[in-house]
């Protein structure tokens, strides 16, 4: 494999960040319905995610979306207002709290995923042919990659 020269390099970022902006453009309009912002349901994805019996702080979760962490509290204290966190003393440091997803979060996700499905369908579905999941591999290198080198 080949290293990328300097034009191929600036054409990536180019349009890396042009996609990155409409992408989340879209999803602010199809998240508008159910009365979430695309970091919001970023918030709720990470929550939600298999994996985490032992629950996440606030802070772990600031760390891993990029969300400052006084938006992921307001964010959270939304959540459990609407039944889909519950947030709980930490077992080993009592400064810290600990939030674990209500099954009600993992409803919220699922009806959001069809109600958004058909149109990021259509969005993917305009790759015309080319092959979805290896798309979908390469971005998760790149997000895999860019999360173990964070700046």
């Amino acid at each position: 494999m080949s290293q990328p020269d300097g034009p191929l390099i600036a054409e990536c970022s180019t349009w890396l960040s042009i996609v990155s902006k409409q992408f989340n453009t879209r999803m602010g309009v199809l998240l508008a319905p159910h009365g979430l912002t695309p970091a919001q349901f970023s918030i709720l994805h990470h929550v939600v995610r298999p994996g985490r019996e032992g629950g996440h702080s606030v802070s772990s979760i600031a760390a891993a979306v990029e969300v400052e962490q006084p938006a992921v509290t307001k964010t959270i204290a939304k959540f459990q207002n609407m039944g889909l966190v519950a947030i709980e003393p930490h077992p080993k440091d009592k400064r810290a709290k600990v939030v674990r997803a209500m099954p009600q979060a993992g409803n919220l996700l699922g009806t959001i995923y069809a109600d958004i499905g058909p149109d990021l369908g259509a969005v993917f579905g305009s790759l015309g042919g080319s092959d979805i999941a290896e798309f979908a591999r390469q971005l998760k290198l790149l997000g895999t990659w860019l999360d173990a080198n964070r700046l």
